[in-house]
């Protein structure tokens, strides 16, 4: 039996949520490729250039078609997961545990309307570059208060501390997961001090707007203005702050998946050409990442370099 969050969290149903994400990810789809073809008059009087720009733009245009659709597909397989999601009541965790550990702990913490289903082509990669302690926080985002979810994210941080002997333990979070990161660092000395690398991955920093319609206390943190964000006196140090983020997110704009207030001292990742749920299992990522996690443990000083704000990823 579907659970009816309406009458959890007195918020509206799924139903409009999930047609505007559609909706959006559809409309991309659609106008991507009209966007950018030359104009006739540009080429009136070069027609060789005109045919080669027009089938230039005909074949970006399908390309980014087809990301879209990819993100549309995403969408679909999040919504086939929403009863599974939605029978849990309280906050859990997964442990993935090798046999043998060279590197600090890592704690994955999904998204909004998520599973931790989705960080399975990032926990074996990591998991094959050494990382052998890795643990995944399981939530119902749409019923459980983010504090809670704080709250155990920074129980199990310091277990898994406890447990490996590590020095420090790696953080990452997609969307949601990014600001409940937040949120445990802000209220957690023992946690904040002994953090290594704080990863967010499309996280809505500044707010999104479809946390407008979405159900749950866990969507009123996403939304524009919410303050999100730990406050100036609060932002953990020394740590070492990573900001992914796409620049053709539906969901997501740049500027709010971007840290670039200079006191966290954050390197913002551009991962080009991929949608908001498609970024955790996008290769480019996935090396990027478990490179930055290993590098963070080299450092003797956690302080991002200067610079690091405007720092790309190339494709």
């Amino acid at each position: 039996m579907i659970h009816d969050v309406r009458a959890e969290s007195g918020g509206p149903s799924l139903i409009p949520l999930l047609g505007a994400a559609s909706r959006l990810v559809a409309r991309q789809a659609l106008t991507v490729g009209s966007t950018r073809r030359p104009s006739a008059q540009a080429g009136a009087t070069q027609p060789g250039l005109l045919r080669i720009k027009t089938y230039h733009a005909g074949f970006f245009g399908l390309l980014m078609g087809m990301q879209a659709l990819r993100e549309l597909r995403a969408v679909g397989v999040a919504a086939l997961q929403l009863p599974r999601v939605l029978r849990q009541r309280e906050c859990g965790s997964i442990r993935y545990l090798a046999k043998r550990n060279a590197r600090y702990p890592v704690l994955l913490v999904h998204g909004y309307a998520a599973s931790e289903s989705v960080w399975t082509p990032l926990r074996r990669a990591l998991a094959a570059t050494g990382f052998g302690h890795i643990v995944s926080l399981t939530y119902n985002s749409f019923a459980t208060d983010p504090d809670a979810v704080s709250a155990e994210l920074t129980h199990q941080a310091l277990r898994a501390l406890t447990a490996t002997g590590a020095p420090r333990v790696h953080l990452i979070g997609h969307s949601l997961g990014g600001l409940i990161i937040g949120r445990a660092l802000a209220g957690s000395a023992a946690l904040s001090s002994r953090a290594g690398s704080v990863v967010t991955i499309a996280s809505p920093h500044g707010g999104t707007y479809l946390a407008r319609l979405a159900p749950g206390p866990c969507a009123r943190i996403m939304r524009q203005g919410s303050g999100s964000c730990p406050h100036a006196g609060d932002v953990p140090r020394p740590v070492r702050w990573l900001a992914y983020y796409s620049d053709s997110d539906p969901f997501v704009p740049p500027a709010s998946a971007r840290l670039d207030d200079p006191r966290y001292g954050a390197a913002n990742l551009v991962i080009p050409d991929c949608g908001h749920l498609t970024i955790c299992r996008d290769a480019r990522l996935i090396r990027s990442l478990a490179s930055e996690l290993a590098r963070t443990e080299t450092l003797a000083d956690l302080k991002a370099p200067t610079g690091a704000d405007r720092e790309p990823l190339a494709a």
